[in-house]
């Protein structure tokens, strides 16, 4: 299937445009320059007819390369049978202009008073300024015409290449959420798993703030956005529901704003990935380990900040939720974030700088709405 579309609307009104201009031009032009033109109307509609038969040749050559021999280049590629046909086109334009021009007269007259040349010896009119001038004008016409085409087309090609990019850019942001969901429900399930011995009531209860969260994973998480607050209230569940599986040894600290305003989004489930690996490499169970969270709104942008102790046991750190979380900001924000990920001797700090956006800034993948690129 062709990339191209059809003539636009825009490129046939230019058309249209400067063609009427043109045919309109020759009466105007009797109307201002020959005031007694209405003293000898045989003259003025031999010069009117004369005029419009010139024009009416220059449109059907037109007509000719716009719609047949443009397309073979700008549609097909097909550069040598597109110079052949102009060049054919051209010379039939060149006889058929010598042949309408007997006695070497030209079709226009520029005043009624001049005379005709007297015709040749031979009797056959020949190549004179009028042709030439005829030559270059149908080139230009012909080069105009296709410079036109080949600009919207090219409008046409951008479009067509930037769809492409977007549905691209959905279905991998589409395969990214449908990999996250399973990810973050078998790291839940093993944490009640290991509840269930520590803690059977609590575990109930973990089972019932699951339940919620899984209707959010459901109905909220497969979406472009989710409000700023709904994320919040989800992280302070999960955090919850992390907390009950670990001891008194291990220590949450919270700084996260109670809401903000409604109007505020960003790309579902972005902070939960870190808040995992803190707890999957930061606790340790022989000794006292803390996480540390703070999330703000300032200068129209959104900071997560997660620090936390390290276990002290070797992890590699990364696995399909970071990896996930990193590619997704990719594609939603483009470069208009910041990750910066510190691995100090004791500590493991995550710094993620977010753009406040809002639902309308959803409407494709950011990565073309992104002004910095």
């Amino acid at each position: 299937m062709s990339i191209f579309y059809k003539q636009t609307k825009q490129e046939t009104i230019i058309y249209a445009i400067v063609w009427i201009v043109l045919f309109l031009s020759p009466l105007v032009s009797l109307i201002f320059q020959h005031e007694d033109a209405s003293s000898d109307s045989t003259w003025v509609q031999h010069s009117l007819v004369d005029s419009w038969t010139n024009l009416l040749v220059f449109f059907v050559v037109f007509l000719i390369h716009n719609h047949v021999l443009a397309p073979i280049l700008v549609k097909h590629k097909h550069v040598k049978a597109y110079i052949a046909a102009c060049v054919a086109v051209v010379v039939v334009f060149q006889i058929a202009q010598c042949a309408h021009k007997p006695n070497g007269q030209p079709l226009i007259s520029v005043a009624k008073s001049e005379m005709p040349p007297p015709p040749p010896p031979n009797g056959h009119p020949p190549v004179d300024k009028h042709d030439i001038s005829m030559f270059i004008i149908v080139t230009l016409m012909i080069g105009a015409n296709l410079g036109v085409k080949c600009y919207f087309q090219n409008e046409e090609e951008k479009k067509y290449l930037a769809r492409l990019k977007e549905q691209s850019l959905k279905q991998e942001l589409d395969y990214l959420r449908y990999q996250i969901n399973p990810h973050f429900i078998m790291n839940t399930l093993n944490n009640i798993h290991a509840l269930v011995d520590i803690d059977p009531e609590q575990a109930k209860d973990s089972i019932v703030d699951m339940s919620r969260m899984m209707r959010y994973l459901l109905y909220e998480s497969d979406k472009q956005y989710v409000s700023f607050n709904n994320a919040l209230t989800f992280l302070k569940k999960y955090l919850n529901l992390m907390k009950l599986r670990y001891t008194d040894q291990v220590t949450v600290n919270m700084d996260i704003p109670e809401s903000c305003p409604e109007n505020v989004v960003l790309a579902p489930l972005v902070f939960i990935p870190f808040v995992e690996n803190a707890f999957k490499h930061g606790v340790a169970y022989d000794k006292p380990s803390t996480i540390d969270i703070d999330i703000q709104q300032k200068d129209r942008r959104l900071l997560f900040h997660c620090r936390n102790t390290k276990s002290g046991a070797k992890h590699e750190y990364g696995g399909v939720g970071l990896n996930n979380v990193t590619k997704r900001l990719e594609l939603i924000y483009g470069t208009d974030y910041s990750l910066d990920i510190t691995v100090g001797e004791d500590t493991y700090d995550v710094l993620l700088n977010l753009p406040e956006r809002h639902p309308e800034d959803f409407d494709r993948p950011a990565q073309l709405l992104n002004t910095k690129d």
